[in-house]
């Protein structure tokens, strides 16, 4: 019987993909999503793809979200992987993000995904074996200006991913890591969320003009599916990497941040900036 996968966060971009990917790739797919509202899309690309997934509920941020899946155990079994991917941005300068802004990323992306995974692992111990894939991205490599709060959240995820594989690999559980790079997804593109306290023409109106055009950009970024064919690679993998970087960007950001020293890869950090800062407002 074809191995069964829960992922989180399918209603758009990577998530989407990844369901869909997945499903290609012979797996039994649970998607899930806070508001099943949203799903149309991910349906039609399943039927486009001609493959079937199952689509639940689940916020990964309720309370009740670690008994959601206990109960999709009991539904359809245990699962082998878990696709940690349910994330969300604020795009700004930290002084301008509110304490909401910072703790509603750390809810989704770190504790949400920390619960999630809680939840999985008594039934992976139990079969002792499974995989879990967290998604995290090039800012848990690198941290760039204007998204100081969210590669905090992806930098915990690197952190929590490294030390939660040593604890579960005597169990058979394998933790790897996908770091995409720049893709065409909600998340940095029509969705992009705004840090609250975000002022035009304040002190960072340039880093804030800078975060404009780069999210102007992002609409020619390539699709993700590279990066829900790597998750589907990864789950199928008898021996996967703990990293996989995705993305042209993020390979050369990642090789140049570890190979350059920090004054020359700053020194082009602020060239970056500076560049932004020469950009006016539309």
């Amino acid at each position: 019987m074809a191995e069964l996968v829960l992922i989180t966060g399918c209603s758009s971009g990577i998530g989407l993909s990844a369901a869909i990917e997945c499903a290609v790739a012979g797996f039994r797919v649970v998607a899930t999503m806070r508001n099943l509202e949203r799903r149309d899309e991910l349906l039609a690309a399943a039927k486009a793809r001609q493959v079937t997934v199952a689509v639940e509920q689940l916020d990964v941020t309720s309370t009740s979200g670690p008994v959601k899946v206990r109960e999709l155990v009991l539904k359809y079994g245990p699962f082998f992987g878990l696709v940690n991917n349910a994330g969300i941005a604020f795009g700004g300068a930290f002084e301008e993000q509110s304490d909401e802004d910072i703790r509603e990323q750390f809810e989704t992306n770190v504790f949400g995904l920390m619960a999630i995974t809680r939840a999985v692992l008594p039934s992976m111990r139990a079969q002792r074996r499974g995989r879990i894939v967290n998604v995290s991205s090039l800012s848990g490599r690198v941290g760039l200006p204007g998204v100081s709060s969210y590669a905090a959240t992806k930098h915990a995820v690197e952190g929590f991913s490294e030390a939660l594989r040593w604890e579960v690999e005597p169990f058979g559980v394998q933790v790897v890591l996908v770091e995409p790079g720049t893709f065409r997804t909600p998340i940095f593109g029509g969705n992009a969320r705004r840090a609250s306290l975000t002022d035009v023409e304040g002190p960072y109106a340039a880093l804030n003009r800078m975060l404009e055009r780069v999210v102007e950009e992002s609409a020619k970024a390539p699709p993700p599916d590279v990066v829900g064919k790597a998750v589907a690679r990864l789950l199928a993998s008898g021996s996967p990497a703990f990293r996989t970087v995705v993305g042209k960007d993020a390979h050369a950001l990642v090789a140049l941040r570890q190979l350059v020293p920090d004054r020359l890869f700053a020194t082009g950090v602020r060239l970056v900036q500076k560049r932004g800062s020469r950009i006016q407002p539309r």
